[in-house]
């Protein structure tokens, strides 16, 4: 009985610290985010963002949790988008933008190792992450998703 403990003890600590991380991260966010709309700050920037997210089927407000993923991490997005109401297309649609196009200061920065420069790397993966949502836009528009 006593070999069973300790894993269980273990797993559920680290599984604390993860709940810890990740409290840290969505509840500023969340707290941000509600603050942005009490202020009305939102809506003026989701309408300059309007006409470009329109492309990839999304509304303006999506660019707050993108630019968080993109410069962030994940659970700052996740922690944004969690508090919007996005159809199961959308959705999908900024998972895969957001999947191509993630933590750009870290990992272009572990692209740089195998050569290629910072500013490619982002301007790669930028380009790929909105051509992707673009693409799997017209491919739901087409198929009357």
């Amino acid at each position: 009985m006593s070999d069973l403990r300790t894993p269980i003890k273990s797993g559920f600590l680290k599984s604390l610290r993860v709940l810890w991380f990740l409290t840290k991260i969505i509840i500023p966010i969340t707290f941000l985010l509600h603050l942005l709309q009490y202020y009305d700050l939102i809506e003026p920037a989701a309408a300059f963002c309007a006409p470009v997210t329109s492309w990839l089927g999304l509304p303006g407000e999506t660019v707050l949790p993108l630019m968080l993923g993109f410069w962030t991490n994940f659970y700052a997005s996740l922690g944004v988008v969690a508090n919007m109401s996005l159809s199961a297309r959308q959705m999908t649609v900024f998972a895969l933008i957001l999947g191509i196009c993630h933590e750009l200061p870290i990992e272009s920065a572990i692209c740089r190792s195998t050569g290629l420069k910072i500013y490619q790397s982002i301007l790669l993966r930028l380009a790929t992450a909105f051509l992707a949502g673009f693409l799997l836009n017209a491919l739901y528009t087409a198929m009357g998703g």
